[in-house]
């Protein structure tokens, strides 16, 4: 049935965007605006805007926006009529729905509600006759009746088909449960439970709704697995799922790191000895996805594993993906013989809290891995752990980290890190290009030589980027926040003009306001000095673009101005970097490659390039 306008507006006015979007997006004041890692694709830097005024979003690397009932839909992957509902039960709102056209709930919605029940289900039957064998199991496992509680924790009978009488009682049908995973059939067609006589897990989303179950058996009897799990489903793909982030996700904020462990019985058992900010991989190997999940919370993660063959390999491959997904990392080594599940349960919660202050750098980790290998004991042998090491740190986004962990290790094993720098380099030209950042260069020559092969003269700045800056400075408490929405400081060509925009926003994020003595005062080189005083004293000399405008704040075409800049720019950078995937395409060819990759990146720069001469700045002189 219909949901009553006056009702949404309500709902829209009870939920303040920012406080809400900001329980899943950290976000930055910056201006009359907050700004952040967008939370619908992979980003270094933030282009995600959220106007408090206007109680609208949007992305200015994916175009994705909208008011905060889209924000539910796009999160969520929900309908329209759910977003509204999702909301109004975070609000206390009643709705009331009108009967003059009837609408049935959507699948999604009906799903999430089938796996609601079913976790009420197993919950309540952990207080039956039956039930009971499996209480006595969790409590013998050292976890609370708040624990239970607070986990969700059950029990799913024994019968063929207890679960499914139940929800023919609550009028849900088989072929609904089967869509989640809750019943399989036989070779005539008859269904049955799938989860029979276990100690039951429930899976919930970030948001606390049930998506999905893990199942622990308790007979012996049971012919099937120690663990097993719901399959994927329209609601639960596990690769995006982390188990008990829900419970979680405050905890992560608060302490700025997350604790990532592999099952459910060791996550429950930390949590509940007083380590908060934990979430589990349920078992499977970590995936790009669940980093970048936790890359909305926090960019500090520890992991904690097994300390056998096994665990350690695992952990190899986990470290080199949280790398490459730009976060920090440390790992906790376990004593032999030793999950968290045990170590607490032997030591208790805060030797659990010491173990992660001595967490160590993933050099560490696997230097010890491989001494226990015996790599160091031959000079080949070194030889190979050592590259390994640069080969890992070659992964890092940060030039910054990277040359740390350089140093890290040249001082570890007495090494050059010239010897190092070369070794790394060697493996930084076989990253793909979105994971790789120019190397720190260690004097003002070598940086000019880096801005050189990118086709700009180390001794002069690009006129469209001296022209930013200028209308940066023009207008500073409106042109900053328009400008590096769209722009990154990063993305300017020439060394000098980059220092000078990461300098602009810093100063504007700090104190609200440009001091341009302050700025001076602040600048690393004469090179970048000489620039902040050209574009602060000449900016009415810039050429003929710049004299249409006028010098004048309040003169409205300025907005048009540095739209046009900001339009200008990242023309050359798509006709470059189409230029670059062209040559690709040729060597690949060449080669006899597979080209496909590179045709699908000249496609998609090409569309790029369209929507640009097409795209419309949102923020105009009216709005102000």
């Amino acid at each position: 049935m219909r949901i009553p306008e006056e009702t949404i507006g309500e709902i829209r006015r009870a939920t303040d965007i920012v406080e809400y979007i900001g329980m899943f997006v950290k976000l930055k004041k910056r201006g009359k605006n907050y700004i952040g890692l967008c939370p619908f694709h992979s980003e270094k830097t933030p282009s995600f805007n959220v106007s408090a005024d206007k109680g609208m979003y949007y992305c200015f690397g994916c175009h994705r926006g909208g008011d905060v009932i889209k924000f539910v839909m796009e999160w969520e992957k929900a309908s329209y009529v759910e977003a509204i509902e999702i909301l109004a039960e975070r609000a206390g709102i009643s709705i009331q729905r009108t009967d003059d056209k009837f609408q049935l709930a959507s699948e999604t919605e009906t799903l999430f509600s089938v796996c609601s029940l079913a976790a009420r289900f197993f919950y309540r039957s952990l207080n039956t006759e039956e039930g009971r064998f499996a209480y006595e199991y969790f409590r013998a496992r050292g976890f609370s009746e708040k624990t239970i509680t607070t986990f969700g924790l059950g029990y799913s009978p024994r019968g063929w088909e207890a679960l499914i009488q139940h929800a023919a009682q609550e009028g849900i049908k088989t072929e609904v449960l089967e869509k989640v995973g809750l019943i399989r059939r036989r070779e005539d067609g008859t269904a049955y439970d799938t989860f029979r006589g276990r100690a039951m897990f429930p899976i919930f989303s970030s948001t606390g709704r049930v998506v999905a179950f893990g199942a622990r058996k308790l007979y012996e009897d049971d012919p099937l697995g120690k663990y097993i799990n719901s399959p994927e489903t329209v609601i639960y793909q596990k690769s995006r799922i982390l188990y008990g982030l829900s419970q979680a996700k405050e905890a992560i904020r608060e302490r700025d790191a997350v604790v990532l462990v592999e099952g459910y019985a060791d996550l429950i058992s930390v949590f509940q000895s007083g380590t908060r900010n934990i979430v589990a991989s349920s078992g499977t190997a970590l995936t790009s996805e669940q980093i970048q999940l936790i890359a909305r919370y926090t960019k500090n993660i520890v992991l904690v594993y097994d300390a056998d063959v096994a665990g350690t390999a695992a952990m190899m491959r986990g470290v080199d993906l949280i790398l490459e997904g730009g976060l920090d990392v440390r790992i906790i080594q376990l004593p032999e013989g030793d999950d968290p599940d045990s170590f607490v349960r032997k030591n208790g919660g805060e030797a659990f809290e010491e173990l992660l202050k001595k967490a160590v750098t993933f050099v560490d980790f696997k230097a010890a891995a491989f001494q226990r290998e015996g790599k160091f004991e031959t000079p080949e042998g070194r030889a190979e752990a050592v590259r390994a090491l640069v080969q890992t740190i070659a992964i890092i986004k940060d030039p910054l980290k990277r040359s740390f962990f350089i140093k890290d290790v040249a001082e570890k094993y007495r090494l050059y890190e010239s010897t190092l720098y070369a070794e790394l380099e060697k493996y930084m030209k076989n990253i793909p290009e979105r994971f790789r950042s120019s190397f720190i260069p260690s004097s003002v020559q070598q940086m000019k030589e880096s801005v050189a092969a990118k086709g700009v003269p180390a001794n002069e700045t690009p006129f469209d980027e001296k022209e930013l800056l200028a209308v940066a400075l023009e207008d500073p408490e409106n042109m900053i926040p328009f400008i590096f929405t769209y722009l990154q400081p990063s993305e300017l060509s020439h060394a000098d003009a980059s220092e000078v925009a990461r300098l602009l926003v810093e100063e504007f994020d700090t104190n609200g306001k440009i001091d341009v003595n302050h700025l001076l005062s602040k600048a690393p080189s004469d090179e970048v000095r000489q620039l902040i005083a050209d574009v602060t004293f000449s900016r009415y000399q810039l050429g003929s673009r710049w004299d249409e405008v006028g010098a004048r704040v309040s003169d409205e075409r300025i907005w048009e101005q540095a739209g046009d800049v900001i339009k200008r720019l990242k023309r050359k950078m798509l006709e470059k970097e189409r230029e670059e995937n062209q040559q690709q395409l040729k060597d690949a060819s060449l080669n006899r490659e597979d080209t496909l990759p590179f045709l699908q990146r000249h496609k998609e720069i090409t569309q790029k390039l369209n929507e640009l001469e097409k795209f419309r700045f949102l923020r105009t002189p009216k709005e102000q």
